[in-house]
Order: C-alpha cells, then sequence, then structure tokens
C-alpha cells in the first residue's frame, strides 16, 4: 500500500480542519441540540477553531497530532511547547493546529481531548490543554477522571452547564472522531507526531524533540525559497507507538 507523504497528511489534516470551521460557519440552519444554546454546527465550529493558536497569516503551521493521556505528548506540552509559543506564535512566525488521535490503549484519553474541546467552545481550548498535561501523571490512572476534569473546568471560569451538556452528550465527538480517522488515513498511530507546513516546504519531526530542533526546521522553512509546486516531500519518521 502506498505510503502517504507528509504534505499529502499536512494537506489532509489541514483542510479538513479549516473546512470544518467554514461549513459550521456558514450554514445557520441545525436546531440546537437539547440542553445547548448552540446548534451542533455552532457548537462543532467554535471547537474546531478553539484548537488553532495564533495568526490566520503565519508563515508556518505547525500541526500536533497528540493524545492528552500520551507521556512523550506530556513531555512535549510541559518543556518544548511554552518555548515555541513564546518564540514563534506569539511573534506571528507560526500556527499551532492540534489534532486528536487518543490511542485506545489509553482509557482516559477520549475523555481529556472531549474536556478540552468542549472548553474550546468557550474559548479556552489551550487553557485546558495546559491544565490536562501538567497534571497527566494524577488522571491518567483514575478509574473517572471526569470529576478531575470538572473541577479544571471550574478554575478556568467557564459555564459548568455548558460544559458538562457538552461533555455528557458527546457534542465534540464528532470531531475527536474525525480527527482520529484522518490521522488513521495517513497512517499515523504514534504520537506525538509534527507536521511542520508552510509554502516554502515542509518538515516532520515526532516523538518528545527538544526545542532546539524545532528551531531548527521551523528557522530552515522561514528562511528557504518557496518550494516548486509539485515538488516531493520526505516521508515522516515513524512516531512512537504508545504502550
Amino acid at each position: 500500500m502506498m505510503r502517504i507523504s507528509t504534505l499529502a497528511v499536512a494537506a489532509l489534516l489541514i483542510t479538513g480542519t479549516l473546512a470544518t470551521t467554514a461549513c459550521g460557519q456558514s450554514q445557520s440552519g441545525g436546531q440546537a441540540a437539547q440542553g445547548s444554546r448552540l446548534s451542533p454546527d455552532s457548537l462543532e465550529s467554535l471547537a474546531n477553531s478553539g484548537r488553532m493558536k495564533g495568526s490566520a497569516g503565519a508563515p508556518v503551521t505547525i500541526v500536533e497530532i497528540s493524545d492528552f493521556q500520551c507521556p512523550y505528548c506530556r513531555e512535549f506540552a510541559t518543556s518544548t511547547y511554552a518555548q515555541i509559543d513564546s518564540v514563534y506564535v506569539r511573534t506571528g512566525k507560526a500556527r499551532i493546529l492540534y489534532i486528536n488521535l487518543p490511542l485506545t490503549s489509553h482509557r482516559q484519553a477520549f475523555p481529556a481531548a472531549e474536556a478540552a474541546m468542549c472548553a474550546g467552545v468557550q474559548g479556552k481550548f489551550w487553557q485546558m490543554h495546559d491544565r490536562l498535561f501538567a497534571t497527566q501523571r494524577e488522571w491518567s490512572g483514575q478509574a473517572d477522571a471526569g470529576q478531575r476534569f470538572e473541577g479544571f473546568a471550574r478554575e478556568l471560569q467557564l459555564n459548568l452547564d455548558d460544559w458538562r451538556d457538552c461533555t455528557a452528550n458527546d457534542r465534540a465527538a464528532p470531531l475527536i472522531v474525525g480527527d482520529a480517522m484522518q490521522a488513521a488515513e495517513a497512517r499515523i498511530n504514534g504520537t506525538p507526531m509534527f507536521i511542520l507546513n508552510s509554502r516554502n516546504g515542509q518538515r516532520s519531526l515526532s516523538g518528545a524533540v527538544p526545542f532546539a530542533d524545532f528551531a531548527r526546521e521551523i528557522d530552515a522553512l522561514l528562511a528557504a525559497p518557496a518550494a516548486a509546486p509539485g515538488a516531493p516531500a520526505q516521508p515522516p519518521p515513524p512516531a512512537p507507538v504508545q504502550p
């Protein structure tokens, strides 16, 4: 079976995510789900756009394919992400798109993804993202981490009724399942995986790589001449598969 290039992966994930947002924003139809003040289209649109951080005009897009219960993902989130955010995202050089790939071996990964995506409906995906990864060792061993996630929602001053409705009724689940299906189509089965995409070319990284590696690859994309249309991309290295 043909292996999909990183260029195809990035196009698949970025285009699919942005298309979902555009569709949700352009359609005014659809009835609000019972218990929710938002229509399903509007809720999914807000959840989808909430996991994108940075300027839409940034020259580099970092596609992060991750699992909230993955130890390697936690290592990246707690040791490298803040530096990328400070040096590249906040300066307008890059933006980050978070793609959910909750591995079936991680029992709480899907509920954690729902907690984050539902926080994103209220504009606080990344704040929930930070709390989930910072406390991963505490809640990942719990049979039901839902109460802990609700505590984070309370700390973030979310509208708890709306957040509870979103998580309890799986309002954001279609986006999470869609993420996982797109990753599967792209032959990605491990986390974390990072695809750095720009008009000047593309790079990929896998695992909890240090900031210096990201800086080298991002700076190379920022400095490189524009890639010729149709230029082939190198296939991504395999991401570490979680036990």
